[in-house]
């Protein structure tokens, strides 16, 4: 089945959709307070991100709560994305990005905890490179025979798929992987 996901938007429905784990979040106008101030009371957690729902790779703000929220909103658009953040989960064993297309494998994947799916492709990254799926060097990226699973069980081929898998469950799904986007670009 080919799915398309072309905009943060289309990737949240998505992965909705196909019941895939991922953090809790909301799209919401900037000034619903009470809704924004319900999310934060209703998914605790250490570390929450904001962003811009309608632009891509834009500026994003972390927070610890609701009032740092009130003290960064002004630095959006209306329309955003308020979210747990992947960082606020511990213990990360891979995060990266994804695509199987028939046998040719695009991965760009870090175990470094510091980076994500922003400063990953600056060249820090362990793992980053284009092969075919009997590639024996993919045995070196762990958790790699997980994710492949994951993938297939999903049918998420042709898809760029970023990714965080985790030692532990955690997530909307309480699972050991978390799916931050799903994209056709």
């Amino acid at each position: 089945m080919i799915y398309t996901a072309n905009t943060k938007k289309e990737s949240r429905t998505l992965i909705k959709k196909l019941k895939l784990n991922t953090v809790p979040e909301i799209f919401v106008d900037k000034y619903q307070f009470d809704k924004i101030q319900s999310f934060f009371m209703n998914n605790k957690a250490d570390l929450y991100v904001i962003r811009h729902a309608n632009k891509i790779n834009s500026h994003y703000e972390y927070v610890k709560n609701y009032e740092e929220y009130i003290q960064v909103m002004n630095k959006f658009s209306t329309h955003i994305i308020v979210a747990v953040s992947i960082n606020a989960y511990k213990n990360k064993v891979l995060l990266g990005a994804i695509q199987i297309d028939g046998e040719t494998i695009r991965i760009c994947a870090t175990m470094n905890e510091k980076l994500d799916h922003r400063t990953m492709y600056n060249g820090d990254a362990e793992f980053n490179f284009k092969t075919d799926i009997f590639d024996k060097k993919l045995n070196d990226i762990p958790q790699i025979d997980f994710l492949l699973q994951y993938i297939q069980k999903h049918n998420l081929y042709g898809l760029t798929i970023e990714f965080t898998i985790y030692d532990r469950p955690v997530g909307c799904n309480n699972e050991k992987i978390l799916i931050n986007e799903l994209r056709n670009y």
